[in-house]
């Protein structure tokens, strides 16, 4: 008996994934679209190719009920299911160009029922004959995308319902809205989880069954907005020119990316809930992070004549897509922090802040708002009582710095303006040091640190800068005493030893005044040569007995921790200890 034939690779992927049915809807396509650019725009012209795209459908669509029945071959199958969705919109847009000629409302009627029925019976057939059993969750949602699709060319027709140039390219605007919507019907289908619609007949399991239709139904919507702008929103020369002679399609339509900013918050919102229905985190935070692709969505991509009259009158009108789109993705972070999503209120609040800076006249990142600072009060306030309920100091500190910031951008509109540095540094400074003293996280030990070392340099600037020579000497002294008082009094509530370190740096800051002070008046009388060296006598007297007192413990052991011993007993020796030998004289040996 001789051994099976091996077939190559290649042709072994062939024959289990038959990618023939693809090549042979897209060869069709190709046809009718060649087709379209050689006979002219009729009804019997437009009939003609709308009937040959319906045959070729119908035939598809037997193939896939023959061998699901008679050969159980699912995957073909799966195929052709998704093919045919994919028809059933070139049937749709196949009637684009009818439309725009069409003088009768009722004939354009017709042809928009047959076309709906013709898919839904389509459709259904195929359910039927394969006993696919799928739920209203899901056919509901399906045969409303599919009756927007042969609804939106006979609403959008110029000469079914005559409009002016503007109103008919805000019809067009408004597809990918209704479409928005007419997919979060979904969201029921999304939340009743795999144990709605594993039970369907075929070996098909969720989300593969039966979202990857779904998928292409959204991914139809992307593409039905696109062409609605192409056929009835051209405002500017269809064809252009080309330096080598030819001609081409002129690309600079009202259509822009923005338009498929709501369709991808429709994918957002199912995906969010899919995930939630089955558990999985892991997606449920990919989807928190792919959410502010709508803010790239909203960006403009072209600086055309139409593609920039319909934006400017977008944002005039209703404010710019990217203004619009932070509220959009403030929605979706907002329904997620109310299904308890783990990170969504950090985004909301992240989504709140962006609102400073981007206004309803926001087009690009180029046209950036100045400073509103009531997002940063909102998202500061909120910090604060979050700070307070999980004891973060780390919280703390960055609502005291949007509340600070915030008050910084409101101040050169009141008469404080020429202090606005000196309020808002005192007013983030005290936050800080409150934090750091009623926090105990590891954070906190760094506020303590920054929160000191502020006490003296503050004491400093005040004391010398030239700035601050205008406020009397008698405020800047007791600005500087109530400092003082307040380092040590820190210092032994809080057994701080960074506000002990500041207690002896503001000591320093008053030693230093006083010797200004006193060095100033006795040059006056004894010269400055005198004083200079008696001053460096005092100093050096000083460092001499800080040392002695320092040897014998006198000073805080907190502040001034001992040194180890050195060579001769040096800095630390041991009260009470036994002196060393006299080098000089040698110890007795034993006694033999």
């Amino acid at each position: 008996m001789s051994a099976p034939r091996v077939r190559p690779p290649f042709l072994i992927a062939l024959y289990n994934h038959n990618p023939f049915y693809v090549i042979s809807v897209l060869l069709m396509l190709y046809a009718v679209r060649s087709a379209y650019g050689e006979l002219q725009v009729g009804t019997i012209n437009t009939g003609l190719m709308m009937g040959i795209l319906a045959g070729y459908t119908s035939l598809l669509a037997a193939i896939a009920v023959l061998i699901i029945r008679q050969g159980k071959v699912w995957e073909d199958a799966r195929s052709i299911v998704v093919l045919l969705l994919l028809l059933f919109l070139a049937v749709s847009v196949s009637a684009d160009d009818l439309f725009v000629r069409m003088e009768s409302a009722l004939g354009g009627a017709l042809i928009l029922l047959c076309g709906y029925i013709f898919s839904a019976v389509v459709m259904e057939s195929v359910n039927f004959g394969a006993r696919i059993r799928l739920g209203m969750a899901y056919r509901i949602p399906y045969h409303l995308m599919f009756a927007l699709f042969y609804l939106a060319p006979w609403w959008c027709s110029p000469e079914l319902h005559p409009r002016t140039a503007t109103q008919l390219e805000w019809t067009i605007f408004l597809f990918p809205v209704v479409a928005a919507g007419l997919m979060l019907t979904l969201l029921p289908a999304a939340r009743f989880g795999p144990a709605y619609a594993n039970a369907n007949g075929t070996p098909w399991r969720w989300p593969l069954f039966p979202w990857v239709g779904f998928g292409m139904l959204f991914f139809a919507v992307g593409m039905r907005t696109f062409a609605l702008a192409m056929t009835f929103g051209q405002t500017g020369p269809i064809w252009v020119h080309l330096k080598s002679g030819g001609r081409a399609i002129a690309f600079d339509t009202m259509w822009g990316p923005y338009f498929l900013i709501p369709p991808v918050f429709a994918v957002l919102m199912l995906l969010l809930e899919g995930s939630l229905s089955t558990g999985n985190r892991r997606l449920t935070g990919r989807v928190l992070r792919w959410a502010p692709i709508l803010l790239l969505l909203a960006l403009p991509y072209s600086s055309g004549l139409v593609f920039r009259g319909f934006l400017d009158r977008v944002t005039e009108q209703i404010g710019a897509p990217l203004w619009l789109s932070v509220f959009l993705l403030l929605g979706f972070y907002g329904y997620a922090v109310v299904r308890r999503v783990p990170g969504a209120g950090a985004a909301a609040l992240a989504t709140t802040l962006l609102l400073a800076v981007v206004g309803p006249q926001t087009t690009s990142l180029r046209t950036l708002t100045p400073v509103e600072p009531w997002p940063l009060f909102v998202v500061g306030s909120i910090l604060v009582i979050a700070a307070v309920r999980k004891r973060s100091s780390f919280v703390g500190t960055l609502a005291a710095v949007l509340l600070t910031t915030g008050l910084w951008h409101v101040l050169p509109e009141t008469l404080q303006t020429r202090f606005r540095f000196s309020i808002s540094y005192h007013l983030l400074w005290p936050s800080i040091v409150t934090v750091g003293l009623l926090a105990r996280d590891p954070f906190a030990q760094i506020l303590r640190i920054i929160g000191a070392a502020q006490m003296p340099l503050a004491a400093l600037v005040v004391m010398t800068h030239p700035a601050a020579a205008d406020v009397p000497l008698e405020w800047r002294a007791g600005y500087v005493l109530a400092l003082t008082i307040a380092a040590i009094v820190i210092a032994q509530l809080w057994h701080s030893r960074w506000y002990l370190y500041a207690f002896t740096g503001l000591l320093g800051v008053i030693g230093y005044g006083i010797a200004v002070v006193g060095f100033r008046s006795a040059v006056d009388v004894l010269g400055k040569a005198a004083v200079t060296s008696f001053a460096w006598s005092l100093a050096t007297l000083l460092a001499a007995f800080l040392i002695s007192a320092h040897k014998a413990h006198w000073l805080p052991k907190r502040l001034f921790p001992p040194w180890k011993n050195g060579n001769g007993g040096g800095a630390a020796a041991v009260p009470g200890s036994e002196p060393p030998p006299d080098p000089g004289t040698s110890t007795p040996g034993p006694v033999s």
